[in-house]
């Protein structure tokens, strides 16, 4: 799949993520822009009214899915889904980059069961998530708790510059030190300093000036 939207059903799926069981979204459904039709586009609106309503997973489960060796057997292969952290009321993200949302792990359903239990991919193979490695890798909190992981912040921005009229593009660096260069609306040729970018994430800069 390629360039595509994927958005949160309603339906929610229980993850075991080093112990500890939480409900987590799916995403079920997906469209090509180039399909997206007045119907569509009012169907994809609705989606992100009811994100804005219903509690917002911490995590999400890609439906679609992979087949990978499992550990300590690695000549076995299973069905593996990807799974993403999640932001309060977002309702949808592309499959491309995945809106810069971390990749928490693969997902593979216990058998016979509607669970699903996270693994980390190590050297091509999974491995399940014990507590002390999902503590590790931070998506376990001191308490036990799942943690909330949704898209980084920006913690330096060195340029910002005109594309066209009304786009521009930043080089930022984000708090995970991944490095990226950012697409922002803007009116006209008006361009943000680069420090407005600071201590936002990519969907709180994606224009300039903000709306309100």
């Amino acid at each position: 799949m390629s360039g595509n939207i994927l958005v949160l059903d309603r339906q929610r799926m229980r993850l075991n993520i080093g112990g500890v069981i939480e409900e987590v979204g799916l995403l079920a459904r997906s469209w090509n822009l180039t399909n997206l039709n007045e119907e569509r586009s009012k169907e994809l609106d609705k989606f992100a009214t009811d994100a804005l309503v219903d509690p917002s997973p911490k995590a999400a489960i890609v439906g679609f899915s992979h087949r990978l060796r499992v550990g300590p057997q690695k000549g076995v292969k299973q069905r593996a889904h990807l799974v993403i952290g999640w932001d309060y009321g977002r309702s949808q993200v592309w499959d491309k980059e995945w809106d810069y949302l971390p990749v928490l792990g693969y997902a593979i359903q216990e058998p016979d069961t509607n669970f699903y239990v996270l693994h980390e991919l190590r050297d091509g193979t999974l491995y399940r998530l014990e507590m002390e490695r999902a503590t590790q890798l931070g998506l376990i909190d001191s308490s036990g708790s799942i943690v909330r992981r949704g898209q980084p912040e920006i913690t330096d921005c060195r340029s910002v510059r005109l594309i066209v009229w009304g786009v521009a593009e930043a080089d930022c660096t984000f708090d995970n030190h991944r490095t990226e260069t950012l697409m922002i609306g803007v009116e006209g040729d008006k361009l943000p300093d680069p420090s407005w970018l600071v201590g936002k994430r990519p969907m709180d800069a994606a224009n300039f000036p903000q709306p309100h």
